[in-house]
């Protein structure tokens, strides 16, 4: 599995995704796509027609925020990128996602998604039965980096990974600045 981008610039050149068990990494230039994965299903599989959700953590160690504009997954009808922005327990759907830089030089935009924000992207009516321990195929889009290709790891229920802690649960840094 290889990342692809559509942006020119410094260190653009894509790394191979890894998958290990908490998901698929893959870094292209300032974006990192960490722990890419869906959670367990009730059985062994989704079968065909089910919804997924995509858990995913994006890092930009860039200097300015990018959006994420789309997802597309080959073997889906349709996604939605969602991020609870209020961190009221709803996740609104979104044209797109920003994800402001993580060490920036100044304050970060307090309009855009830290790392560790309740954000995820759902998957609607797979076409396809998907086992899990396998991975489904995914294109994110970014406003400023282009397409990365990668995947989303299926995990199997043996998996007892621990959800990292999102920011509506803990405070994070920037958590009094929204």
């Amino acid at each position: 599995m290889t990342a692809t981008s559509g942006a020119c610039g410094e260190d653009q050149t894509p790394k191979s995704a890894n998958t290990n068990e908490t998901g698929v990494d893959t870094v292209v230039g300032h974006l990192r796509i960490l722990a890419v994965h869906v959670p367990a299903p009730d059985g062994h599989r989704y079968p065909r027609g089910s919804d997924m959700r995509v858990i995913l953590t994006i890092v930009n160690v860039g200097t300015t925020t990018d959006t994420l504009t789309r997802v597309s997954v080959p073997d889906a009808d349709r996604t939605a990128i969602r991020w609870d922005h209020n961190c009221d327990g709803t996740l609104d759907t979104l044209d797109g996602l920003p994800v402001a830089p993580a060490g920036g030089a100044g304050p970060a935009e307090p309009a855009a998604a830290d790392p560790f924000d309740p954000y995820d992207v759902m998957v609607f009516s797979i076409h396809r039965d998907v086992l899990a321990g396998t991975t489904i195929d995914l294109a994110l889009t970014f406003q400023h980096a282009g397409q990365i290709v990668t995947a989303a790891y299926v995990q199997p229920k043996s998996a007892n990974i621990v959800e990292p802690v999102r920011r509506c649960s803990a405070r994070s840094p920037r958590a009094a600045d929204r």
